[in-house]
């Protein structure tokens, strides 16, 4: 059980899969796997920064998953090790994989947490915050409409773009979403009561007033 809750939280981390999946490909040090996921855009989907990849290299290696083969030095820069892939990180990838794409897992968004709490803005305030979130979403697809269409240029498929082909998807049909709430909100179709009374007292009452 131990050593399952470990693989939980550090193989399924999008930066430890990224980190395996790059040295699939090929040996490489930790600067050069930052370098090349900024140049394929996995910062977009991945919380990127160096002492987060150093600590996440540093407990693969003590799986076993990656093993150091060669230190670089180049000139006045600091030594740099580079990993390969072993045996057990491969297998492990692969686990993870089928894992989270088979299994859906509780996720927890801001946005929806603004949504559970939203009745105690007035409406007209509501529908003006959702109308900015609706720019911005239309402003975020287009950015990866772009980066998307100028990495099919550069000749990359399909099948190595398709978590990008998704983010787009689901930004575009949030900002559909979005844009449907807020005119319904405009036009009166959702009921608005401000504060607690906007329905939560239906579910006190028919639960009973006691918790015994």
């Amino acid at each position: 059980m131990e050593y399952m809750g470990e693989l939980e939280v550090e193989v399924f981390s999008p930066l430890a899969l990224s980190i395996l999946e790059l040295l699939d490909e090929r040996p490489m040090h930790p600067y050069e796997m930052a370098s090349t996921m900024r140049a394929r855009h996995h910062d977009e989907f991945i919380r990127l920064n160096f002492g987060t990849l150093y600590h996440t290299v540093d407990g693969l290696e003590r799986k076993g998953w990656i093993l150091p083969i060669e230190r670089e030095k180049e000139g006045r820069r600091p030594e740099r090790t580079i990993y390969r892939l072993a045996d057990a990180g491969r297998e492990a990838l692969t686990r993870a994989l089928g894992e989270l794409l088979r299994k859906p897992t509780r996720e927890y968004p801001q946005f929806a947490a603004g949504l559970m709490f939203m009745h105690h803005l007035a409406a007209a305030d509501a529908a003006h915050h959702l109308n900015q979130r609706a720019a911005l979403l239309d402003a975020q697809v287009t950015k990866f409409e772009h980066v998307l269409a100028e990495l099919r240029r550069q000749g990359l498929t399909r099948l190595a773009l398709i978590e990008m082909e998704h983010k787009i998807a689901m930004l575009d049909a949030e900002r559909k979403w979005v844009r449907k709430l807020e005119q319904e909100i405009v036009d009166g179709k959702l009921e608005w009561k401000v504060g607690i009374d906007s329905g939560h007292g239906m579910l006190r009452s028919s639960h009973g007033t006691s918790a015994h």
